[in-house]
């Protein structure tokens, strides 16, 4: 799972919409307001084209084939044995597996000839967390601080991802890429008094958001789970909004508990615990 301010983590996908966008930036009309339109013949150029990482089209190792782009044409068509068919697909599944492998074992080669080693946190460490995302209600960024803390660490996430317990005020996601920590460094004599830290934080700029009331419902729409939100204040049924599960605060996913526990069927997020 991604965390916060790394987009690092989806950039196979970040790399792909670059694609996307060549494809259609030649053919999209002057309003670009036609682009929706040529999705499904980008997708099929995508597909049809051979890929680094295989040597192969992604169509080709799906199906074992080429799809006709030209007008189909009239012919008698034989089918082969499905014991050599299946086995012919297997071998090109096995090879792609292989091809893929290498690629990954390729950019490891490259990315980590620039990476150091995370340091290893353990929970009750104090860290600084990096103060380039986060906007206070100071004037000026270029003299306002670099680094806030220090926080103590709540939990490992993982081995890249630590929680930090930070002021109940700052509505911001409280896990962070190790990157955006760095270990507080204090004397013996002087430990840091978090207690202090968390009464005495800088106030970040909030965002302007409503308040919600509840959640009335939930359905998958494109293989996502969003879920339908009562604003409070906004009773009409018609200004609810459907809502996936990133656009959700701590409070918010409370609410989405509550949801869960009286409608214990109803469509549910993989990332909500049951």
């Amino acid at each position: 799972m991604s965390t916060a301010f790394h987009p690092v983590t989806d950039g196979q996908t970040e790399r792909l919409n670059q694609t996307i966008e060549s494809y259609l930036r030649p053919f999209v009309s002057k309003e670009q307001d036609d682009w929706v339109q040529l999705l499904p013949m980008a997708e099929y150029a995508y597909n049809n084209s051979v890929t680094s990482a295989t040597g192969l089209s992604p169509f080709f190792a799906n199906y074992g084939r080429h799809p006709e782009t030209l007008t189909p044409r009239e012919i008698n068509v034989q089918y082969p044995g499905s014991e050599a068919y299946a086995h012919w697909m297997q071998k090109t599944i096995e090879d792609n597996s292989e091809a893929l492998k290498k690629a990954r074992e390729r950019m490891e080669h490259y990315v980590n000839k620039s990476r150091s080693a995370a340091p290893a946190y353990k929970v009750g460490d104090p860290v600084m967390l990096n103060g380039r995302h986060i906007k206070t209600r100071r004037p000026c960024r270029n003299l306002d601080h670099k680094y806030h803390g220090p926080f103590q660490v709540e939990r490992i996430m993982s081995p890249t991802a630590v929680r930090l317990t930070l002021p109940i005020h700052w509505k911001i996601h409280p896990t962070f890429h190790v990157s955006e920590v760095e270990p507080h460094v204090h004397g013996s004599r002087n430990p840091p008094d978090f207690a202090k830290v968390l009464r005495e934080a800088e106030e970040i700029e909030a965002d302007e958001e409503f308040d919600m009331e509840s959640v009335e419902g939930s359905i998958i729409r494109r293989n996502r789970v969003l879920y339908h939100v009562k604003w409070l204040g906004w009773p009409r049924k018609k200004d609810w909004t459907y809502e996936p599960f990133e656009n959700f605060s701590i409070g918010g996913l409370e609410k989405i508990k509550q949801f869960h526990l009286r409608k214990p069927d109803a469509p549910r997020d993989y990332r909500i615990s049951t």
